[in-house]
C-alpha cells in the first residue's frame, strides 16, 4: 500500500512540475513578444491551454511568473558555469568559459532579458525589493563562483596577486554592461558570442596573463 501510494504522489508531483512549466514556457514566450506590462494573466492562460483558475493555482500574480522565470534563468546560468568550470585546465581558461558561457546565454535568451533590462524601472517596489533579494543571492553565487577561480590562479601562479572579491565584481560588471547595451540594441549585426575572445583577451590581461600560452 505504502508503495503504491508513494507512486501516486511521485506522479502528482511529476504531473504538478509539467503544469507549472507548461505556464512559465507560455509567459516567457508573451513577454517576449509583448513585453511585460502589455501581458495579462489570461493572455498567459490562453497561450498555455489552462483555464485561469488554473493558472491561479501555481502563480498568484504575472509578477510571480516573472519572478519565477528570471530565478530559472539566473539558476541555470550558475548551472551551466558550474559545469564550465569543472574541466580541469588552467584557471584562465576557466575565466574564458565563463565569459563564453554568459555571453551565449544571453545570446539565446535576448528577447526575454530585454524585458528585464528595459522596464524593470516601471516595477513596484515592492515586487523589486522581492525580486531582488531572491535573485540577488544566485547573483553572488556567480561572483564567488569567479572570485574562486582568482583565487586558483593565483595559487598557482598564472594571475598576479589582487583581491579575489573585487576583481570578480569588476569581472562582471565589464560582462554585464557588454550584455547590457547589446541587448537593448534595436538590431545587432553582429553575435555577442562574437565579442567572447577579445572581451576574454582583456579581462584576462588585467590579472598579468597576457603573456601566458593558453594552453598552459
Amino acid at each position: 500500500m505504502k508503495v503504491a501510494s508513494d507512486q501516486r504522489s511521485q506522479r502528482k508531483q511529476r504531473e504538478y512540475e509539467a503544469r507549472r512549466e507548461e505556464i512559465l514556457l507560455a509567459a516567457e514566450r508573451k513577454f517576449s513578444q509583448n513585453g511585460f506590462f502589455k501581458t495579462s494573466m489570461v493572455e498567459i492562460a490562453e497561450a498555455a491551454q489552462f483555464a485561469m483558475g488554473t493558472v491561479y493555482r501555481f502563480f498568484k500574480s504575472k509578477e510571480e511568473i516573472y519572478i519565477s522565470l528570471v530565478e530559472a534563468k539566473v539558476e541555470e546560468l550558475l548551472r551551466l558555469l558550474e559545469e564550465a568550470t569543472q574541466r580541469r585546465v588552467p584557471a584562465q581558461e576557466k575565466l574564458r568559459a565563463v565569459v563564453q558561457v554568459k555571453l551565449a546565454f544571453a545570446d539565446q535568451n535576448r528577447a526575454f532579458f530585454r524585458i528585464y533590462v528595459s522596464e524593470w524601472s516601471g516595477f513596484e517596489w515592492t515586487v523589486k525589493s522581492a525580486f531582488g533579494e531572491r535573485v540577488w543571492k544566485r547573483y553572488l553565487a556567480q561572483i564567488d563562483l569567479v572570485a574562486n577561480l582568482i583565487k586558483e590562479g593565483i595559487r598557482t601562479g598564472e594571475f598576479r596577486k589582487v583581491n579575489p572579491k573585487d576583481t570578480s565584481l569588476a569581472f562582471h560588471g565589464m560582462l554585464n554592461s557588454t550584455i547590457y547595451l547589446w541587448i537593448l540594441q534595436a538590431g545587432p549585426k553582429e553575435s555577442l558570442v562574437d565579442k567572447g575572445e577579445w572581451l576574454g583577451t582583456l579581462l584576462l590581461d588585467g590579472l598579468g596573463t597576457s603573456t601566458l600560452k593558453r594552453s598552459m
